[in-house]
């Protein structure tokens, strides 16, 4: 797979050549999580109820899309500002930040064919509580978070390897960090730095990303959902490319 640049095709997630966009942006909007918080027909649901903190809801897509014209809709996705400049808030912009020209497209070629459903919610209400975490930088809303992680990306290899660190970057970086070394705090259940994936078998991987069973067999309750729901929508090329990818990064690191 060639590097993104001038010269060479965008690099993007794998694309049947008969595929719509709009097929491979229905397929993008499983693998990226857009129904883990939009709902499952992405017509939005609550996403914060304590009045003392916040009132939140996740948007309903299927009325928000319309009133969006292409560019606004890439702007909110990867950089996480509305049409008129106000940010989104509990978006994970920065790990959609670098998506490609033809996966956007795709993406929104997508939304665009969501008929309306449910109804629209208001915007974020802000509690006390709220207040004083926003105050303290405790909570910040998607532009920060996307400016932060700017230069953040796993490590690059080489030109092999540039496809499988697109695709991580934008699945694995929203719970690993964007340059997939974990919690920089980790505590027992908190996701580790996938260097650990240097361990694995590439059958044992395989089952890692499309049942959430990790070698040994214990239990990963966020990754058994995250593999469910979204990663075993991954091709296994694409799977395969993550793998060899992962484990040339943890040789790398020793």
């Amino acid at each position: 797979m060639p590097s993104q640049n001038s010269a060479a095709p965008a690099i993007r997630f794998e694309a049947a050549g008969a595929e719509t966009p709009a097929r491979h942006g229905r397929r993008l909007a499983q693998v990226l999580g857009c129904r883990g918080c939009h709902g499952a027909d992405l017509a939005g649901q609550p996403w914060e109820e304590d009045p003392a903190f916040a009132i939140l809801y996740s948007s309903n897509l299927t009325r928000v899309v319309s009133r969006y014209d292409d560019a606004a809709l890439a702007r909110a996705i990867r950089l996480g500002v509305r049409p008129d400049g106000s940010p989104l808030w509990a978006m994970p912009s920065e790990t959609f930040s670098r998506l490609s020209e033809p996966d956007m497209a795709a993406l929104i070629a997508y939304l665009r064919t969501l008929r309306p459903a449910g109804r629209d919610y208001p915007r974020m209400a802000i509690g006390p509580r709220g207040r004083q975490a926003i105050d303290r930088g405790e909570i910040r809303p998607a532009p920060y978070h996307v400016r932060e992680g700017r230069d953040r990306a796993p490590v690059r290899l080489d030109e092999r390897h540039d496809w499988a660190r697109y695709i991580a970057r934008a699945t694995c970086g929203e719970c690993h960090g964007l340059d997939l070394s974990g919690s920089p705090t980790p505590d027992a259940d908190d996701p580790p730095d996938l260097i650990v994936a240097g361990a694995y078998s590439r059958a044992e991987f395989r089952r890692l990303l499309r049942t959430g069973v990790p070698t040994g067999g214990r239990r990963l309750a966020l990754m058994a959902t995250v593999a469910r729901s979204r990663f075993s929508r991954l091709t296994d090329r694409e799977v395969d490319a993550i793998y060899d990818y992962l484990v040339a990064r943890a040789r790398q690191a020793h």
